[in-house]
């Protein structure tokens, strides 16, 4: 049995994979943000070695993200952590989250295991822009693709989280098929901080240069409590949904011009500021 909500196709695969003892060393997960990727390759690490206990605690999986830096040291690691022998289970899985952040030079080091891989190695990449993975290492994992979950699985599943119908329909609307999403904003009771988002977005695209920019120095005044990438995304979400459909913007355009600005705010050598000051200017 499957924890994990939905992707059936995907569960067939993997299932059969492990029947017949045919598992790639390498797969890419593909799909948009937040739809679940990263919890059904842990489900898959917690599966191939028939791990018991917390998952935090198992030795035979590693977890890499942007977050812990995926630069070339931290390659390094996955390289010494695969080239020891499982303690408990069969493989020794590493799970490489947001694979798109991935440099040339982590990538390329990268490469080398992926070419020769030691007999008891899962690599798992996690990606919400399979073009931007790095061709090299995309060429040698297996794509495998996560589809948004349906309206009526989102609102069944809100349903026995103690939200009424209105409140299940609205996170469902702006979750627009990602279950993590959902998951995660009832979990922080978000309901409040989305629509004030929302609305600030919406004066924003309405106002004037000048009052943008003085949105732009209020985020990034110090001692503020705004997280911009936070911010961001709400965003994103908002202009994915038909909840954004009345705007007269080119939302394609503005989605691809926020997508730039969040992949430099997570890089520490750019101006964050001056990126954020840029979009408001873009809007």
């Amino acid at each position: 049995m499957w924890k994990t909500l939905g992707f059936e196709k995907n569960k067939k695969y993997f299932e059969q994979a492990l029947a017949e003892n045919s598992l790639s060393h390498a797969y890419l997960f593909s799909g948009q943000e937040m739809i679940g990727k990263k919890t059904f390759a842990l489900e898959l690490a917690r599966k191939v070695n028939n791990f018991p206990g917390e998952q935090s605690n198992d030795p035979d999986l590693l977890m890499m993200n942007s977050e812990s830096g995926l630069g070339i040291e931290e390659v390094r690691k996955v390289k010494n952590f695969l080239s020891l022998r499982p303690y408990a289970g069969r493989f020794r899985v590493v799970l490489i989250d947001e694979a798109e952040r991935l440099g040339v030079e982590a990538g390329n080091a990268l490469l080398k295991v992926l070419e020769e891989p030691p007999v008891s190695a899962l690599i798992l990449l996690v990606t919400s822009s399979a073009r931007a993975v790095l061709a090299t290492i995309f060429s040698r994992a297996m794509e495998i693709k996560f589809s948004p979950h349906s309206r009526e699985q989102l609102i069944s599943y809100l349903a026995k989280m103690d939200l009424n119908s209105k409140q299940a329909e609205f996170l469902a609307d702006f979750a627009n098929g990602r279950l993590g999403l959902a998951y995660r904003l009832q979990q922080a009771n978000s309901f409040k901080d989305i629509r004030k988002n929302l609305e600030q977005f919406n004066a924003l695209v309405e106002g004037n240069y000048y009052t943008r920019l003085a949105f732009a120095e209020k985020v990034f005044a110090p001692k503020t409590e705004a997280k911009p990438r936070a911010l961001l995304l709400n965003w994103m979400f908002y202009l994915r949904s038909d909840f954004s459909k009345s705007l007269k913007i080119n939302r394609s355009a503005l989605l691809r011009k926020m997508l730039e600005i969040d992949n430099i705010l997570v890089k520490p050598q750019y101006n964050h500021r001056l990126a954020f000051e840029n979009l408001m200017l873009s809007l």
